[in-house]
């Protein structure tokens, strides 16, 4: 008791704690769902009496001898004891489902009510008393013992990060985040921690607790080390239960050891994932998830599962590590396709893996320029020839290999477009922008490669269309980089026709 005395003394005197709104995202938090009392109705069945049977008539035919019959009430009395067994099994599994979503202590809600009051515009945002507040009602679940990975709990405390954020106390903030991560990494590496059937649940929180601390993290290595930590733990539930993800680790084994064996490259055999055998469409035309996948290995954490890795590929392209980057997002898209992601999120996916090997062959072709740079600074004599050659060898080829791998990912989501045009009819229906927005930066992403190759009209034309279809779905990042490579293309253009002339 004293232990646990001090522990709770701490924790009321440390509240660095976690963000917004993350447990009020799309996907509908455990929380908020409806809990319904499985008790079965009390039974009237021991108050009935039972008919009398009737005498047989006089002239009828004698029956054969029956059975005798059972002893009613005993019969009676062992049903009873079977609803009332069957109620308290129940009542135990409701309970044990329903443990992560206690309520808050009455003196906690009255608290938490008058915080949200000082939050709103008729309190004209008092955030400071706002804060005040929510550490109190914390305080009011410590003293009670709500359970640290309960919902409501967990939601006071990303209440308690929003304010600190409001009031431009990030590193209050991030500190408090940080607690929360690691609580819930703690609690599901801890066998028995976390109930079996909650682990999806308590891991969906602790990547969106991870997503949400990452919109003010500054330190680009801690971030990096924090998503592989937690997207490795995620990853291992998924490993845990789906045969598809099994299989894949196996056969890259089996392909890293043929590699090996015949000294050759192992994305030699680089596919693409954009296909109707791994995109299906509904009878008028519109792009439907496959319902004869099972993905359940990968619910409910999915979505921020892939938005995790994506964080990932975004902080290794920070760190300059595109090769990390490259080779995370060809996993993805694998991935996105085994766990039956949304179709436009698949070929957003492709469209950005092009733009990543392309990203890649500049980097290569940086890497050639120096080796020239070299040989031309360095005499013949102090230059090692045959280094020199094997090295521009390697490196041209790696290039020459990313640049024709973006064009493949841009070329498939571009003739997936065209083969089937019904999706180009229902842009402006779908909620989801990214089928729109994977088709406007293949297009562009082609007008780069053709302002590479030379073929200056071409990527005039490619730049053009893809300006129209940003523009159609407000895709402005790629807008304001599509027109800046149409007004390159268009100089080109103009001093190699004055050049001609």
């Amino acid at each position: 008791m004293l232990l646990q005395g001090m522990r709770l003394s701490q924790r009321l005197h440390k509240r660095h704690l976690f963000a917004s709104k993350i447990l009020t995202c799309t996907t509908n938090p455990a929380h908020i769902r409806h809990l319904h009392d499985i008790r079965p109705p009390a039974s009237n069945f021991n108050t009935q009496e039972s008919a009398p049977i009737p005498e047989s008539p006089a002239n009828s035919p004698t029956r054969p001898q029956m059975a005798p019959k059972p002893n009613l009430k005993k019969k009676n009395r062992s049903l009873m004891y079977s609803i009332i067994g069957v109620s308290i099994v129940g009542l135990y599994f409701w309970f044990k489902s329903n443990s992560r979503k206690q309520k808050l202590p009455l003196s906690a809600q009255k608290v938490w009510k008058e915080a949200i009051w000082q939050e709103s515009d008729k309190m004209d945002f008092n955030y400071k008393e706002a804060l005040r507040q929510y550490i109190e009602a914390l305080d009011e679940c410590d003293r009670s013992h709500v359970d640290l990975l309960s919902d409501d709990y967990t939601r006071i405390e990303l209440k308690i990060a929003e304010m600190y954020e409001k009031l431009n106390m990030l590193e209050e903030a991030q500190n408090l985040y940080q607690e929360l991560l690691s609580r819930f990494f703690e609690a599901l590496n801890v066998p028995g921690k976390v109930d079996e059937s909650e682990r999806g649940e308590v891991l969906r929180k602790d990547l969106r607790i991870l997503i949400k601390s990452l919109e003010i993290n500054k330190d680009i290595e801690s971030g990096k080390r924090k998503l592989l930590q937690h997207l490795l733990l995620a990853q291992e539930e998924i490993l845990s239960k789906s045969p598809e993800l099994k299989e894949f680790f196996e056969n890259r084994k089996k392909k890293l050891s043929m590699v090996k064996d015949i000294n050759r490259d192992p994305n030699d055999d680089f596919k693409t994932f954009v296909s109707e055998e791994n995109i299906k469409f509904d009878e008028q035309g519109y792009m439907i998830l496959d319902l004869e996948k099972n993905s359940s290995a990968w619910e409910p954490f999915k979505e921020e599962f892939f938005i995790a890795r994506d964080l990932y590929t975004a902080y290794c392209l920070s760190s300059k590590d595109i090769a990390a980057a490259l080779s995370c997002k060809i996993t993805s898209v694998e991935w996105m396709v085994m766990a039956d992601m949304p179709p436009g999120q698949i070929l957003l996916s492709q469209a950005n893996l092009g733009s990543l090997f392309y990203l890649q062959a500049e980097k290569l072709e940086a890497d050639l320029n120096q080796l020239e740079q070299k040989k031309s600074k360095e005499s013949n004599q102090e230059l090692d020839m045959g280094t020199y050659i094997k090295a521009v060898r390697f490196v041209r080829k790696n290039r020459d290999l990313c640049l024709e791998r973006a064009q493949k990912c841009y070329d498939s989501v571009i003739a997936f477009a065209k083969r089937n045009r019904k999706i180009r009819f229902h842009v402006k229906d779908q909620l989801d922008p990214s089928i729109a927005q994977s088709i406007a930066l293949s297009t562009y992403g082609m007008g780069v490669l053709s302002l590479h190759e030379g073929v200056l009209a071409k990527a005039e034309k490619l730049f053009k269309d893809s300006i129209t279809m940003a523009k159609e779905t407000e895709f402005n990042e790629l807008l304001a980089e599509a027109e800046k490579e149409l007004e390159k293309t268009t100089v080109l253009k103009a001093a190699k026709k004055e050049g001609l002339n």
